[in-house]
C-alpha cells in the first residue's frame, strides 16, 4: 500500500495532485505548525500582468494548521473569486468548472484547514482521483515529529511504500524506513507544459490554471510526465 503525507495547502499546485493520484492513501498533515513560507493560505494564478498571489488572511499564524482561524472581516472571498473569474472566464473550460468553485467561495469558512479540505476534495473529484484522503487530526494520536512522525503514520496505516517529495531527500532517514519494512520512493515531478492564456508559459501555479485551460485532459497530461526515483 502506497502512502503520501502532505500539509493541506490552499488551491494546491499540479505536483500536489500528481502525488495524490499515485498513492492509495493521502494523509493531510493538519496538526503541523504553520510555516509562513509555506502554501497553507496562499497560491498563485496567472494574469495578463504575470503571476498573482491569492492569500487567505489569518487571525493567528504560529499555530497547528487545524487551529488557524481565517480573518473573515477582510472580505478575502470576494476578492479571490473576482480575481479567479476575471482571469479565467475566457478560458476553454471555465463554463465546465466555475460553478463548483463559486459555491465554495460563497460559503463561510472559519478555519483554513476546512476550506483547504473542501477545495482539495472538490478538485480531486473533478480530476477523478480515487485516492482516500485522511486527516492526521482524526487519528487522535501523537506520531512524533519529522521523519519519525511520517514513518509512524505509514506504519499506523499498514503502508508498505512511502512516496515522498524529492525535496525531502536531505532530511529523510532512509534507514528508519528500511528497518520498519517500508520502501521509500521519491516523486520526481516533471512539470508539464500546457496551453495557457496571457503569453509566455508560467509553471508552478495553482492547478486551477491547468483545469480551466485543459479541462478533462488535465490528469492524462500529468500522468504522461510522471517519474519515480529511489
Amino acid at each position: 500500500m502506497k502512502i503520501a503525507i502532505h500539509q493541506p495547502n490552499y488551491l494546491p499546485w499540479i505536483g500536489y495532485f500528481d502525488k495524490l493520484d499515485q498513492v492509495d492513501k493521502f494523509v493531510l498533515l493538519d496538526t503541523a505548525i504553520h510555516s509562513k513560507s509555506g502554501f497553507i493560505n496562499r497560491n498563485k494564478i496567472k494574469t495578463p500582468q504575470g503571476e498573482l498571489w491569492l492569500t487567505v488572511p489569518l487571525k493567528n499564524k504560529e499555530m497547528p494548521i487545524n487551529e488557524l482561524q481565517i480573518a473573515n472581516d477582510l472580505n478575502w472571498q470576494s476578492r479571490h473569486w473576482k480575481a479567479i473569474e476575471s482571469n479565467y472566464r475566457k478560458s476553454s473550460f471555465w463554463a465546465l468548472y466555475s460553478e463548483g468553485f463559486e459555491q465554495i467561495y460563497n460559503e463561510k469558512w472559519d478555519t483554513i484547514s476546512l476550506l483547504n479540505l473542501a477545495l482539495i476534495m472538490h478538485i480531486k473529484s473533478l480530476l477523478n482521483i480515487k485516492t482516500e484522503l485522511l486527516m492526521v487530526s482524526d487519528f487522535k494520536r501523537d506520531f512524533g515529529s519529522g521523519n519519525t512522525r511520517n514513518m509512524n503514520i505509514v506504519n499506523y496505516l499498514d503502508g508498505t511504500i512511502y512516496v515522498s517529495g524529492i525535496g525531502a531527500r536531505n532530511y529523510n532517514n532512509e534507514t528508519e524506513f528500511t528497518e520498519n519494512d517500508i520502501k521509500l520512493i521519491y516523486q520526481d515531478f516533471n512539470h508539464p507544459n500546457y496551453e495557457q492564456r496571457f503569453g509566455e508559459f508560467r509553471p508552478n501555479l495553482s492547478i486551477i490554471d491547468m483545469l480551466f485551460n485543459c479541462g478533462p485532459e488535465t490528469m492524462e497530461i500529468v500522468r504522461k510526465q510522471r517519474n519515480y526515483t529511489e
